[in-house]
C-alpha cells in the first residue's frame, strides 16, 4: 500500500461498535450541557406540531401537508445533535441555517415518512377490519413490519442527512447507507427503534416533555448510535479496499 493510501486509511479509523445503553447515557449528558440550544430547537418543533394538530382539526389535508413540513425543524434538531456528537461548536443558529440549507432534502424525507406510514397503516386497517380473514391478517402483519422497517431506516437517515463529516455527499448515498445499516445491524437498530418509540409514546402522555426535550433527546441518542455505526461500516469497507 502506497503512502497516499496509508494516509487515506488513517482517515477511516474504525470506531468501537455503539452500545444502546451508552448512547442513552451519553445523550443525557449531551442534553444537559447543551440544553438551551436543544430545548429551543425542540420548542420550534413543538410549536410546529401544535399548528399541525390545530390545522388538522379544521382542514385534514392541510394538517397532513404541514405535517410533512415538520421534517424541517426535525432536521434542525438532528443537526445540532450531530454537531454535539462530532464535538464541534454548536449554536442555535446552526439549526436555523439547517432550515434553509436542507429544506428540500428534509421535505423529501418528511414526505416519505408521512406518506409511507399512511400507506402501511391503511393496509393494516384494511387487513384487520375490511378483510378480517387469514389473508387480511397476513397483509396487516406485513404492513406492520413495513412501518417498523421504514422508521428504523428513518432513524438511521436523519443523523446521516445532517452529519457535518458528510458535507457535500448527495442524499441518495446517504439513503443507501441508511438502508445498509438497517440490513447490517437489524437487531441493534430494532432495539433503538423500539426504545425510541416507547420514549416518544410516554412523552405524548407527558405532552410538555414532547414539546421541550424529548425529540432533542431521541435525536442525540440516534446520533450517538447511528453515526459511529456508519463510520464503522464505511471505515471497515475503506480499509479493506485500500488493503
Amino acid at each position: 500500500m502506497s503512502r497516499a493510501d496509508e494516509v487515506a486509511a488513517d482517515r477511516y479509523v474504525i470506531p468501537d461498535a455503539p452500545r444502546l445503553r451508552a448512547a442513552f447515557r451519553l445523550a443525557a449528558s449531551d442534553l444537559y450541557f447543551n440544553s438551551w440550544r436543544l430545548v429551543a430547537a425542540n420548542l420550534v418543533w413543538g410549536l410546529w406540531l401544535l399548528l399541525c394538530l390545530l390545522l388538522a382539526v379544521y382542514w385534514p389535508l392541510g394538517g397532513l401537508l404541514l405535517g410533512i413540513a415538520l421534517a424541517v425543524p426535525t432536521a434542525g434538531i438532528y443537526r445540532l445533535s450531530a454537531l454535539v456528537v462530532r464535538q464541534e461548536s454548536v449554536a442555535f443558529s446552526d439549526a436555523v441555517e439547517t432550515y434553509r440549507a436542507r429544506l428540500a432534502p428534509a421535505l423529501g424525507v418528511g414526505a416519505i415518512a408521512i406518506l409511507g406510514t399512511t400507506v402501511f397503516l391503511v393496509n393494516v386497517v384494511t387487513g384487520l377490519v375490511t378483510l378480517a380473514n387469514p389473508v387480511g391478517w397476513a397483509i396487516a402483519t406485513a404492513a406492520l413490519w413495513g412501518v417498523f422497517i421504514l422508521w428504523a431506516w428513518l432513524l438511521c437517515l436523519w443523523p446521516l442527512l445532517v452529519d457535518p463529516r458528510r458535507e457535500g455527499l448527495p442524499i441518495r448515498p446517504r439513503m443507501r447507507l441508511a438502508a445498509i445499516l438497517v440490513l447490517a445491524f437489524p437487531v441493534r437498530l430494532a432495539a433503538l427503534t423500539l426504545v425510541t418509540a416507547v420514549v416518544m409514546g410516554v412523552s405524548t402522555v407527558l405532552f410538555a416533555a414532547l414539546l421541550t426535550i424529548t425529540v432533542a433527546y431521541c435525536a442525540l441518542v440516534g446520533c450517538r448510535y447511528v453515526l459511529p455505526a456508519a463510520d464503522r461500516l464505511e471505515g471497515r469497507a475503506t480499509v479493506l479496499v485500500l488493503d
